[in-house]
């Protein structure tokens, strides 16, 4: 078995080998190219740093890295790792981070840092034994919204707007704690084209937001105004998404976020993912 990096990947035959990865998945799921490569580009995928198992020539594992910032250290973000089911049970994803580390480390890299549904005990038990630790936990929503809005709201300037004319500066005074990696600002701003911010106003003043990926109605950020909060603007920002998408998802709220979770819950939305975000000190 070949442990190597994927910068000269093929991204039409990496397509075939993500896909046989995934398709017994927790949540089994199939992507075209065109989508991972949005994918790819909005985690900044590293093709030099991300790594593949191969036997002869055909790729059967992989451990794909989006490299950037993360509270302050230079991180490695796992963006995807699979193994085809006929070559698991074979440690190929440790064979794997047993290769990349060093690398990472030649590369300056200080963590690694990865995403992982609380209930796949075998890619726990994976990431643990290679020195990996639990961070935080984030829960995933999805539903269809159902928000009664009182009759006196005085504000009504609900607006979509481009993600390059939002104001990004002070997005940090809307929220209750960082996103995480693919829900980024920086992910955002890498795809501006997936995506648009709504905007809810009062005397013209931006009272809340959320940001929305165009296809499918996927919220990847929201947040209201501390002094704004309680006051139904975040339910009519909800509502006015819930009448354009009849299903949506809001992925990797931190768990310590009570307020959103109440919220979310609140407005139609159940918990169907649980995640650990874990981390591994390279430093």
């Amino acid at each position: 078995m070949l442990i190597k990096n994927v910068e000269d990947l093929v991204l039409e035959e990496f397509t075939t080998c993500f896909n046989e990865a995934f398709s017994d998945y927790v949540i089994p799921f199939q992507v075209s190219s065109e989508q991972l490569a949005d994918k790819f580009a909005g985690a900044e995928v590293n093709y030099q740093l991300s790594f593949g198992a191969y036997d002869q020539d055909k790729q059967v594992a992989f451990v794909m890295h989006g490299i950037g910032e993360h509270n302050g250290k230079r991180t490695a973000f796992n963006t995807g790792t699979g193994v085809v089911p006929l070559y698991r049970g074979r440690r190929l994803v440790e064979q794997i981070y047993r290769h990349a580390i060093p690398n990472l480390k030649k590369h300056h890299i200080q963590k690694c840092l990865l995403e992982v549904i609380q209930t796949n005990d075998k890619a726990i038990k994976a990431y643990t034994a290679i020195g990996f630790l639990i961070h935080r936990e984030l829960v995933c929503f999805k539903g269809r919204i159902d928000v009664t809005l009182p009759d006196d709201l005085s504000f009504t300037s609900i607006a979509s707007v481009r993600v390059e004319d939002f104001d990004w500066t002070s997005v940090h005074s809307y929220w209750n704690l960082e996103p995480s990696w693919e829900q980024s600002v920086h992910a955002i701003l890498r795809n501006p084209h997936l995506y648009d911010v709504v905007t809810i106003r009062e005397e013209n003043k931006i009272c809340g937001y959320a940001v929305i990926k165009s296809a499918n109605g996927a919220v990847l950020q929201f947040g209201v105004l501390r002094e704004k909060r309680n006051r139904g603007f975040g339910r009519s920002l909800f509502h006015w998404i819930g009448k354009r998408y009849p299903t949506i998802t809001v992925n990797n709220v931190d768990k310590r976020d009570r307020n959103s979770i109440r919220f979310l819950q609140g407005v139609g939305l159940d918990i169907y993912i649980e995640q650990y975000e874990m981390e591994k000190d390279l430093s």
